[in-house]
């Protein structure tokens, strides 16, 4: 008899709806801060991005005063990628123009890379 009570009264606690916003909070509060993290991953790789496409500016300006001076480019600009932390993947002459083709790491938490490449163009004005 005495288990019977107890298992109505077990019964009817789960029918009163008590905790039920407890367990709402909880799962608004986990989706809420995934998309924080979320969020926060996009926002890192957007700034990595930012910081490869200067450094592809960078070395095409450096290059293309280099080529203006009589010196090697190329050469020049693969100097300037290596101390931006940059790998300098293609160097084309247009004439007085220099093309550049930089990668670099992208590093996130939990593990995640890859490689983000940027493309510049820089030579004296027509």
């Amino acid at each position: 008899m005495a288990t019977t009570h107890a298992r109505e009264r077990s019964v009817a606690r789960l029918r009163d709806g008590h905790g039920f916003a407890t367990v709402w909070g909880i799962t608004w509060i986990v989706v809420v801060l995934s998309i924080g993290w979320v969020c926060l991953l996009v926002a890192v790789a957007v700034a990595q991005q930012h910081r490869v496409d200067g450094a592809a500016d960078l070395v095409a300006l450096s290059g293309a005063a280099a080529l203006q001076d009589g010196a090697d480019g190329c050469r020049v600009a693969a100097t300037i990628a290596a101390k931006n932390q940059v790998s300098l993947v293609a160097c084309d002459l247009d004439g007085s123009d220099v093309l550049v083709e930089v990668s670099g790491v992208l590093r996130l938490p939990l593990g995640i890379s890859g490689r983000l490449v940027s493309h510049a163009r820089a030579g004296p004005s027509a």
